[in-house]
């Protein structure tokens, strides 16, 4: 069976430059070249795949998200979780984070259970590469579209056992640092090797910054569910702006951030720690109309879901929209924006020594784009498993 495969005349997006007419080689699972068509070495029994006219990307990492075309990441089994992987592969993305939602211990412990069996069995799709457990530990006055009655104050006790469940898959964990009890959440967490992330919160500056100092290094969707940055009360937002090693959330879909709040961001974390997510939820591909996000009901019109009482509840954004979005609207230069989709969360998912950019030697995870973004063809582990 043939396993090379050379992307030809595309213009590669690298992570600090793009290269047009260039070639993008694959063999053995494995990029193996990357430069300008006239010096590839294409090996005599690779399959072709012309990009003439398409970008070519690494492939997309999307470290927030809670479903895809009909499918919850909390509601509808491993089945569902493969199908979110497949579907996936129609925006560019070839790795992702399923993540829960704040539920009742059993609902999340089944839930949990669910994605430590896909990350551990992926199937044909984009790679799950861990857990996102989004609460249930966070303020109920910044709960967004968060069930209610999944929301409880810090337990050692049970946050052992969900990752127990868990078993060294969970990645990240959201809470609300100013909960009694955040800051041996937190050191339990680092001890078990997951990322405290710092989300649905309503904490002062101070009380972030010391929870950045006691190793929080991460901001769920920077700006939604948390206080408003003002010049007095600089609070949680600010606090991680102003942190070099912070990674922060954010939603470039024109609905959750302005464009430009999202410049702002990429301005001020630099390019090292602003990533984009969709947080994205099961209605995604889908036409307008009533869906779930966990136990509660969305109403999606156009680019907004809302709960009946108008609160933003997840998105309809694609990863390879939130990459056009960023470098269209936001106008931040296109290597920088695929880096914010590709090398920044494969970083801090600790798989940026093989994932995440063009580069030899690393994982031929590859997102071919139209002109519009729209994905052409998604290949994983050097493996054609979308094409338009």
């Amino acid at each position: 069976m043939n396993d090379a495969i050379a992307i030809t005349s595309g213009t590669v997006v690298l992570p600090d430059m793009m290269l047009a007419n260039a070639t993008v080689v694959v063999q053995n699972g494995t990029i193996c070249w990357v430069g300008p068509d006239d010096g590839a070495s294409v090996p005599p029994d690779a399959a072709i795949l012309p990009a003439a006219g398409k970008l070519v990307l690494p492939g997309l990492i999307d470290t927030h998200i809670h479903g895809s075309n009909g499918d919850d990441v909390m509601l509808d089994g491993e089945d569902s979780l493969r199908r979110i992987s497949r579907d996936l592969l129609r925006y560019g993305v070839t790795a992702w984070l399923p993540s829960t939602l704040a539920a009742p211990h059993a609902d999340l412990i089944r839930a949990i259970g669910w994605c430590r069996d896909v990350v551990r069995n992926p199937g044909d799709g984009a790679i799950p590469l861990g857990i996102h457990v989004e609460g249930p530990y966070i303020n109920p006055a910044k709960k967004g579209a968060q069930p209610p009655d999944g929301i409880r104050p810090p337990d050692l006790d049970e946050c052992r056992a969900l990752l127990d469940e868990a078993d060294g898959t969970a990645t990240m964990m959201t809470l609300a640092p100013e909960l009694p009890g955040a800051d041996r959440l937190i050191e339990l967490l680092l001890s078990r090797g997951v990322i405290p992330s710092l989300g649905h919160s309503d904490a002062d500056y101070e009380t972030a910054m010391a929870a950045i100092r006691a190793g929080a290094t991460h901001a769920t969707h920077l700006f939604n569910a948390m206080p408003t940055l003002h010049h007095r009360k600089p609070g949680l937002v600010a606090a991680c702006l102003n942190n070099p090693d912070v990674y922060v959330e954010v939603i470039a879909d024109g609905v959750h951030l302005h464009p430009a709040m999202v410049r702002m961001v990429a301005k001020l974390k630099g390019p090292n720690r602003a990533v984009l997510i969709t947080d994205a939820m099961s209605a995604v591909g889908r036409p307008d109309g009533t869906y779930t996000l966990g136990p509660n009901v969305v109403y999606v019109k156009g680019d907004r879901c809302t709960l009946a009482d108008g609160t933003i509840a997840s998105s309809m954004l694609t990863m390879n929209r939130a990459v056009r979005n960023a470098a269209e609207y936001a106008g931040i230069p296109l290597p920088e924006a695929a880096r914010m989709a590709s090398l920044l969360p494969a970083k801090l998912c600790g798989v940026g020594d093989r994932k995440g950019s063009l580069e030899r030697g690393k994982d031929a995870d590859i997102a071919v784009l139209n002109q519009d973004f729209t994905a052409f063809a998604t290949i994983v582990g050097g493996k054609v498993l979308y094409r338009a």
